[in-house]
């Protein structure tokens, strides 16, 4: 991951954050049902996205061998970038995955430890509240995000696979 990615998935973060604890300090907490409906799908959305990840990461694979089999017939240069490129997606598909991993745990720990607070401070609760939902959706939009990116790549192999079968013909 570069500083680049980095800073726009935590520019994602923190504009996200602040959108939802706007809006639920606006309405007094009442959009919380809104998010929290949104957040129940958090481990179905993880779990497809880790799997998919994973197929991915295979289906990228299996284009590498493909393109390797065609290494005779073109220039060894144009081979190599692409499967440069190629071991690039793949990296990027295990760290996706990582990530939306990373971030549903720790969307269940911002749970966790929000009910804790709640529980021994019930005089701050609505604040406790508006912090935990902002921030456990906040890292549900990046994750949202990088299922975007992960998209983008399986976009980028199937044209790249495309290329390689009109290369065989």
């Amino acid at each position: 991951m570069t500083v680049k990615q980095l800073a726009k998935l935590i520019a994602i973060l923190v504009v996200t954050f602040g959108i939802c604890y706007g809006l639920l300090r606006l309405s007094n907490g009442a959009a919380a049902l809104v998010f929290d409906e949104i957040l129940g799908a958090f481990l179905v959305v993880v779990t497809l996205l880790v799997t998919a990840s994973a197929a991915m990461f295979n289906y990228v694979e299996n284009i590498s061998k493909e393109l390797s089999e065609l290494r005779n017939d073109y220039p060894k240069d144009s081979i190599n970038n692409v499967i440069g490129v190629l071991s690039e997606l793949k990296r990027e598909v295990i760290y996706n995955g990582g990530l939306i991993l990373f971030l549903f745990v720790m969307e269940r720990a911002a749970k966790g430890v929000c009910a804790y607070l709640v529980r021994y401070h019930p005089e701050s609760a609505g604040d406790i509240l508006n912090f935990s939902v902002s921030l456990r959706f906040a890292f549900f939009c990046v994750s949202a995000y990088a299922a975007m990116n992960q998209l983008k790549g399986f976009i980028t192999a199937t044209e790249y696979r495309d290329e390689i079968a009109k290369l065989r013909k």
